[in-house]
């Protein structure tokens, strides 16, 4: 008897556990798109990288795609589509989202019955840099199409005065947004060679730990540690790189009186323009100590060398044909070419992303010491 009333009180616990277990609270990330009817639309999210990582793919049938994703601390999902060069960022994991997909440009479509109030953020701020980009391009054709001297000269001051407007923007949203669109913000930021980064740091410093721990906050946190490392005044990390020739090659036994560390690829064409001016430089100073060191994010081998031998690139190279996952690169943060790196003979990094006239000057200034 008394098992069987203890039996009948475990079971009771244990139904009574059961039935008391929330259910998770689940959001709708739908949306209506045309022209794409039985093809698949696919959910990704972002790993600690920032890689893609699948989440969910379904069919497309009558012009509607529809997922189901958990109640969570809100995180960058991007929705992208079979049989088409589109993707979308949403936030995920706040509330529904619900859109009618703008294919041509998606930041302008309808979110006119989301609930996902980050994705509402999100997009309203990429609808105003939209907008301000377009102020700026049309500010550059007048420049380019004004035949006279001095008008052109009062138009490039209202570009300057339009591009330090933009900066400040940025830096003012991420002071003022400190969620997970203030970490997308921060993130651009980042990605400029001459982002402020004392600024981002602290920035970054004032946001909630929920935001910090999200991938993109670990991701950024990861950035502004690398730059801080890579700073005007700061010892250049040494580093070893494959040559050409497959030897490896340090920082240190490629240093110069002056030393320039230049990332750049065979692709990149702004890093291919600006080439003849970096090998005009050399041959002008390299007999007086000045040394450059190419990092390339190649990823084929004979493009790279190809590249080298076209441009006339005498200086050391190494590369490890990894693209954007290239060591070094990642070492220094660098997340856009052409940039490059300044050293003087201690290896202090004296500055950074020159060109033309201001690096010259620079190795001049350098070389005197």
């Amino acid at each position: 008897m008394k098992k069987t009333s203890l039996l009948l009180i475990l079971l009771g616990f244990l139904l009574w556990q059961c039935g008391s277990t929330p259910k998770p609270v689940m959001y709708d990330v739908k949306g209506k798109i045309t022209g794409l009817d039985n093809k698949k639309a696919y959910l990704s999210g972002l790993d600690k990288n920032l890689k893609s990582i699948a989440l969910d793919t379904v069919i497309i049938t009558d012009s509607i795609f529809a997922f189901k994703i958990p109640q969570q601390n809100p995180t960058i999902g991007i929705i992208s589509f079979e049989g088409a060069k589109l993707k979308i960022p949403v936030i995920m994991g706040d509330g529904n989202i619900d859109m009618i997909v703008d294919k041509h440009t998606p930041f302008q479509s309808d979110l006119s019955k989301t609930t996902s109030q980050l994705t509402q953020k999100f997009f309203q701020y990429e609808r105003y840099v939209m907008k301000d980009k377009e102020k700026g391009m049309l500010l550059m054709q007048k420049y380019r199409t004004q035949p006279d001297a001095k008008k052109r000269d009062s138009i490039k001051k209202v570009f300057n005065q339009w591009r330090k407007d933009a900066e400040a923007y940025q830096y003012d949203y991420i002071n003022k947004n400190k969620d997970i669109v203030g970490l997308i913000v921060m993130q651009t930021i980042l990605s400029s060679p001459d982002a402020d980064f004392e600024k981002v740091r602290k920035a970054f410093e004032t946001y909630p730990q929920s935001v910090k721990t999200t991938n993109l906050g670990k991701y950024i946190n990861t950035l502004i540690l690398t730059k801080g490392a890579t700073e005007i005044g700061g010892k250049a990390p040494n580093f070893t790189g494959t040559t050409p020739d497959g030897k490896k090659l340090t920082l240190n036994q490629a240093m110069g009186k002056v030393t320039i560390i230049d990332f750049w690829a065979s692709w990149c064409r702004p890093c291919r323009n600006e080439n003849p001016y970096v090998v005009q430089i050399y041959n002008k100073y390299h007999d007086q100590g000045l040394n450059i060191i190419g990092v390339s994010l190649d990823k084929n081998k004979e493009s790279w060398l190809r590249a080298i031998k076209d441009d006339g690139l005498k200086w050391q190279h190494v590369s490890e044909l990894k693209f954007w996952q290239d060591p070094i690169a990642k070492l220094y943060g660098v997340m856009s070419i052409p940039q490059t790196f300044i050293l003087d003979a201690k290896g202090i990094i004296r500055a950074k992303n020159l060109r033309r006239e201001e690096l010259e000057q620079k190795i001049v200034e350098l070389l005197n010491e």
